[in-house]
């Protein structure tokens, strides 16, 4: 026998309904070709946690699904040995578990999704495409009556009677804090929904806010109120029968409740250099910050302790700058760990903390944070640099007095970054410096220099010059920039001046000469310093 199309009963039931039925949204769908089955899909929940499905047998025997198969849009599974009984019902959970006989491999689409039954032959025997319920939250498409024809938007009846007897909304949220700026619950029901009510209740006030329905979920904007009140609330869904159901459950009489505590928004915590190295700045953004009268921070360094015995933590007091608040530890050793909280106390006196400290009935602190224990406090650790192995180069040089110079051409910042010059003459050599430059586009600059003749190490035959940490300047004699500073590169030439001539080198060893206090005729000193490119070069890591 074939079922050539669902019955469409709505007027009529409409008609000829008794007072309290539900007017249930009906919808038409053309049936295909099936086969006679007193099994039937019944009823579909594709907006659970999980989503499920319920057969129901319409016979007077019970029958043996072994074999039979739902699918959905693209999956297929089978079930096992099981009976469902005369007038009685089967319910799978759909969640994509792939249970055999309890969770199929699939989940069902809240947009809609086509479901069918096939039995043991492999022949089609129900087969049904769910509306669009993504904004029925809670409620199911089922047969109005167990094995009509007839399907509709109904409320929930798992493995029992489809009923379309009048219910109170569904109503699905969760609890209201200080926190939340716009406040959503999901309402729904079979007749729809009339309106859905924010009752809040604070210092000495009442508001009912209206809630918007907006992308399927009802919303208002949240009132905010001091901190230190105490607020009551709850949501009164109605439907269009007048049926109401609250949150909490008998919230018009019992209100959920919580104290307007503040704290903490936003912290950034940011070193001078990466890994918390150099001073490390702290940025509070707390809540409420127009009724906040001071933030502190608090820290310990290594070797300090706070607790019933101790005292040893070192107090900054935020500077407020708009809506938010900073402060700063100074710069420590490399693997010093630094513990630290903040401690935001608003204009009322209300005190909270970062990290949040909760408290039981009697005041003992119940959170692992206790702003009376060092050893629960956060912290960072400052973070070690790993560099690049220090790679030496020589330069030789044949001509005049250098012999030769040796430097690391990647220094490590807070080392020292030693030139080593050897030399020999025949004339007492009177000056040995270094003339150096540190921005990108490097130039002779006369006050530049190291001079290595006042150097301890100084002799006749060689002078150990120390680059490290010395500031640079232009002409104008405005700071440029420091040889110790990571990233830094450093331009340099070597000076050797005896009674008779100065010689100047490159990073070839070429000499260039000036013979002119002795009464010669050769300078190459001011082509050589005009020209950046013939110096030595060291990068600072």
């Amino acid at each position: 026998m074939k079922n050539n199309k669902y019955l469409i009963l709505g007027l009529l039931l409409t008609l000829f309904s008794v007072v309290g039925c539900v007017t249930d949204e009906v919808f038409e769908q053309d049936a295909p070709d099936v086969a006679t089955s007193e099994v039937k899909l019944n009823e579909i929940m594709s907006t659970g946690s999980p989503d499920w499905l319920e057969l129901y047998n319409g016979g007077t025997e019970a029958v043996n699904l072994a074999g039979y198969k739902l699918t959905d849009s693209s999956q297929e599974w089978i079930i096992d040995a099981l009976t469902i009984p005369a007038g009685g019902y089967v319910s799978f959970d759909c969640d994509d578990s792939n249970v055999p006989n309890t969770s199929t491999n699939f989940k069902i689409s809240s947009g809609g999704e086509k479901i069918t039954l096939y039995n043991a032959a492999g022949e089609l025997i129900d087969q049904i495409t769910t509306p669009d319920m993504s904004s029925q939250i809670g409620l199911t498409y089922g047969r109005e009556i167990d094995g009509g024809d007839v399907w509709v938007v109904q409320g929930a009846s798992k493995a029992a009677a489809n009923s379309n007897v009048n219910n109170a909304p569904v109503l699905i949220t969760e609890p209201l804090t200080e926190f939340i700026d716009v406040y959503e619950v999901t309402a729904s029901d079979a007749d729809g929904i009339a309106s859905v009510k924010l009752v809040y209740m604070a210092n000495g006030g009442v508001q009912s806010i209206d809630m918007a329905l907006v992308s399927g979920k009802y919303k208002a904007s949240v009132p905010k109120s001091s901190v230190g009140s105490t607020v009551n609330y709850y949501v009164v869904a109605t439907d269009t029968t007048g049926k109401v159901s609250y949150y909490p459950e008998d919230g018009s009489n019992n209100p959920a409740e919580f104290i307007v505590a503040g704290g903490m928004n936003e912290l950034e915590i940011q070193g001078e250099n990466a890994g918390f190295r150099g001073e490390v700045t702290f940025t509070a953004t707390p809540y409420y910050p127009e009724q906040v009268d001071e933030i502190r921070l608090y820290y310990l360094l290594p070797g300090e302790l706070q607790d019933d015995v101790n005292d040893d933590k070192t107090k900054v007091v935020l500077t407020k700058n708009g809506d938010t608040f900073s402060g700063i530890i100074p710069a420590q050793n490399t693997d010093d760990v630094v513990s630290y909280y903040l401690r935001i106390e608003y204009l009322d006196g209300t005190k909270t903390y970062y990290l949040l400290e909760e408290l039981d009935a009697e005041g003992n602190v119940i959170s692992d944070f206790n702003h009376d224990l060092g050893v629960t406090w956060p912290s960072y650790t400052v973070e070690a640099i790993v560099y690049d192995d220090v790679v030496e180069t020589t330069v030789n040089s044949t001509a005049g007095p250098l012999t030769s110079l040796t430097f690391a051409t990647n220094p490590v910042p807070g080392t020292d970054h030693n030139l080593v010059l050897t030399y020999t003459s025949t004339e007492n050599i009177d000056e040995v410096r270094i003339y150096f430059d540190v921005r990108d586009t490097p130039a002779y600059v006369k006050a530049n220099k190291v001079k290595g003749e006042d150097d301890a190490s100084f002799t006749q035959t060689g002078v150990t010059i120390n680059m490290a940490d010395i500031d640079a300047e232009d002409d104008a004699g405005t700071f440029t920039g420091n040889t110790g500073i990571t990233g830094t590169t450093v331009t340099f030439y070597v000076r050797i001046a005896t009674a008779t001539a100065e010689y100047y080198y490159g990073s070839d060893g070429s000499m260039y000469l000036d013979d002119t206090p002795g009464g010669g005729t050769t300078d190459e000193s001011d082509t050589f310093k005009g020209d950046t490119s013939l110096w030595n070069v060291y990068n600072v890591q």
